[in-house]
């Protein structure tokens, strides 16, 4: 499905309903039927979903379950270059802070390869008593 109307030229970000875009069709069935299961819905869905979910839903609660589903699967928000990262699959663990991480390339929409020297600062976690997002410093 493809969604499709005006922008409202606001300075926030543009929802759902103000982009035309495809549409993932797990997220038709979700914007349907939100109800008290969410949190086990999540563990059931893709990454790719989990990352359309967060960056559609800004400042939500969809969108913080989708962050606490991808930490709970490994995925981590690196501050400095507004990225989600984890381990990539088939290498050998980062010693230290130096190593091969996949990371979620939102521009071409997939999870690519690279090498990094984090900041163990800089990376973000969700605090569930707290209402914070990622990357919303």
């Amino acid at each position: 499905a493809v969604v499709s109307t005006q922008s409202t030229g606001a300075d926030r970000p543009c929802g759902l309903h103000q982009l035309e875009q495809k549409v993932p069709q797990d997220y038709q069935r979700l914007h349907v039927r939100l109800n008290i299961n969410m949190i086990d819905r999540m563990k059931k869905y893709g990454d790719d979903l989990l990352f359309w979910l967060y960056y559609n839903n800004i400042g939500t609660r969809i969108q913080l379950l989708a962050i606490q589903e991808l930490q709970n699967r490994g995925w981590m928000y690196y501050i400095p270059e507004k990225i989600w990262i984890t381990k990539a699959l088939g290498k050998e663990a980062p010693k230290g802070s130096y190593g091969t991480y996949c990371w979620f390339d939102v521009a071409n929409w997939k999870k690519s390869e690279r090498e990094l020297n984090l900041e163990a600062d800089k990376i973000e976690f969700c605090d569930q008593s707290k209402p914070h997002f990622p990357g919303r410093l």
